[in-house]
């Protein structure tokens, strides 16, 4: 099975240097599937930790819906989609193991009321079903399947509605969320039977929704936990960081420095390269273990 992650930067420089830094942490804890990015900014060293490097085939407010067109674009059995603004902490093939044959899956829950682009009733009666899923899109699963791909061409359909949708969200680029929700509630798939969603405790997409204390987030350590009151309070030590209104946070931009500097440190430096620092540092050790003879 070929396995890849995929993930778009398109519109603005940040969004570059977001997808870097998610490209660098999948390379740097070792994660085996290939990694794809759609972007419009090629003058970005993409090499290093992509495989393959896509343009947009798409106009721009439609560039969300672009994380369904792995299997049309690449020769991919399974995608995983990220937003570019996360950063990974755990490999990988645990997600792709747990959905592999349930065609697509989202991490989230299904709801009948509440708020979501708009009155979830008010978008039940509209559109004619009794429930939808609510989820983060920062992540889905999906597969080379005849079931999942008419899921996902269904997507693009109810897109096509938007104008007339109800869905209320206050951005230039159409949300996908809504429209692969609907998609997948009118699908016929086994939404309540949780197949299809991925239980929330499960963690494998974290976001520091509804933070209480500090977000510890070091790609050094390879560490990412907080406690956050989400659909309860807990802790949780996701795969994958969402960074979403973090972005906006000056320690999601640091651990971008620190990744952006490791990349740098390995084309610079050979293998097994040791700093002066270090060099220095092994010496004074030696010499305070020689002087209490535990090494000659």
């Amino acid at each position: 099975m070929k396995r890849i992650v995929y993930t778009i930067a398109v519109g603005g420089p940040k969004f570059a240097k977001c997808a870097l830094g998610l490209g660098r942490s999948l390379k740097l804890i070792g994660d085996q599937a290939k990694r794809v990015v759609i972007t419009d900014q090629l003058d970005h060293p993409w090499d290093r930790s992509f495989d393959l490097v896509l343009q947009p085939d798409t106009p721009f407010e439609w560039t969300l819906f672009s994380k369904f067109t792995a299997l049309d674009r690449t020769d991919a059995d399974q995608a995983i989609f990220i937003d570019c603004d996360s950063l990974v902490f755990k490999r990988l093939e645990p997600i792709f193991d747990h959905c592999a044959g349930r065609g697509l899956c989202v991490q989230g829950r299904i709801v009948r009321d509440g708020i979501w682009y708009g009155s979830v009733p008010d978008h039940l009666k509209k559109h004619g079903v009794d429930f939808m899923p609510q989820f983060n899109g920062g992540m889905v699963y999906y597969e080379r399947t005849p079931p999942c791909e008419a899921v996902i061409k269904r997507v693009f359909a109810e897109g096509q509605g938007y104008k007339d949708s109800g869905f209320q969200y206050d951005r230039s680029l159409i949300p996908e969320e809504p429209y692969l929700s609907l998609a997948m509630a009118k699908s016929g798939l086994d939404l309540v039977g949780g197949a299809h969603i991925i239980p929330d405790h499960y963690d494998f997409l974290g976001a520091a929704t509804g933070l209480i204390g500090k977000l510890d987030l070091d790609v050094m350590r390879n560490r990412c936990q907080y406690v956050g009151l989400k659909y309860d309070l807990r802790f949780v030590e996701p795969y994958i960081f969402h960074a979403a209104r973090y972005i906006n946070f000056a320690i999601y931009w640091k651990q971008l420095d620190r990744l952006r500097w490791l990349e740098e440190y390995e084309h610079k430096y050979g293998f097994g390269y040791m700093s002066p620092w270090h060099k220095l540092n092994r010496s004074i050790h030696r010499r305070y273990l020689k002087y209490f003879k535990r090494v000659f």
